[in-house]
């Protein structure tokens, strides 16, 4: 499969894959399957950083991995930075602390055979969906539907 070929490749795409993994975060963390919720929701924000990138740089497709490898990441920090958003930068605003906790995913949490306890999924998800979180957020901030 080329996953180049296969990557959402507008906003409303982006958007709607991370959707898909939002409903897996819920459905996972009610199953009390942790680890694999806590992989959904950073999943979910990659998406829609995703989704907020490709808003404010005006991109009407996905960059292919050579035009834009710097887009062709999973770390959300990475993904903020060309946002232009720094978590220094949000100095007081309320997100920051919300924002904190969804640095802390790495795509390679998915690889540990250590099961991620409960309490760290529950925070991951409410900093992330709660009406205060991430996601509305990105959303406010981004102009995107949430």
């Amino acid at each position: 499969m080329d996953w180049e070929e296969n990557s959402p490749q507008s906003v409303e795409e982006w958007l709607a894959v991370a959707e898909r993994y939002r409903g897996d975060a819920r459905v996972l963390k009610n199953q009390k399957r942790f680890t694999s919720a806590w992989n959904a929701v950073g999943f979910a924000i990659e998406c829609y950083l995703k989704a907020a990138i490709m808003r404010k740089l005006g991109l009407n497709r996905w960059p292919s991995k050579s035009e834009r490898p710097e887009l062709w990441v999973h770390e959300t920090a990475e993904l903020l930075r060309v946002l232009g958003v720094t978590f220094d930068g949000l100095g007081k605003h309320p997100v920051r602390y919300r924002l904190k906790t969804v640095l802390d995913w790495k795509r390679r949490h998915g690889y540990n055979p250590e099961a991620i306890p409960e309490k760290y999924a529950e925070q991951i998800y409410q900093d992330a969906f709660s009406s205060d979180g991430v996601v509305e957020w990105i959303a406010k901030s981004f102009h995107l539907p949430c």
